[in-house]
């Protein structure tokens, strides 16, 4: 079995999600990719998501629906705090012990990998599969937002009318 763990702030998720998650699994023939919304991003512990947990969660849900490979996955809000890829990692490492396991980044984040918390123990436990970063971000949906200018381009329809 194949599995792959896309985590995020996903505040909120954009188009550029969507495309890295239709890549990964067309890309690596998975069988489940599970996406994990992060209670506290270990590298934006100064903020807090802007959207809610249960907000976050309603446009993901929305953002994935019809692709039945995906799974959104609240672990980490549950157990809340500080949410660490090794954690995260071990669970699925215990919980499909024969699968391969994949983690799927942005390719900005590669560089800064040998700084993740255990990054000896996370390399030997899952393959790390980047993407390129996206024209679409977080950041920008939320200025727009704020500005009140459209996000229809930058977003999944669904995830649109959620947020309006």
């Amino acid at each position: 079995m194949k599995i792959a763990i896309f985590g995020g702030s996903f505040d909120p998720i954009h188009n550029g999600h969507v495309r890295i998650a239709r890549s990964a699994l067309a890309e690596l023939a998975l069988d489940k990719l599970f996406v994990i919304p992060a209670a506290v991003s270990p590298f934006k512990v100064s903020s807090s998501p802007h959207l809610s947990d249960a907000l976050r969660v309603k446009c993901l849900c929305a953002a994935f629906e019809g692709l039945d490979k995906v799974v959104i996955d609240t672990r980490e809000l549950k157990k809340g705090g500080i949410s660490y890829a090794i954690d995260t990692v071990r669970e699925f490492a215990n919980e499909y012990p024969n699968a391969e396991l994949y983690f799927i980044i942005g390719e900005d984040s590669l560089e800064g990998l040998p700084r993740w918390k255990n990054y000896d123990e996370l390399i030997k436990l899952c393959s790390f599969k980047s993407y390129p970063r996206t024209i679409e971000s977080s950041t920008e949906v939320r200025r727009r937002m704020s500005l009140k200018l459209s996000i229809d381009d930058m977003l999944p329809q669904a995830v649109v009318e959620i947020l309006k």
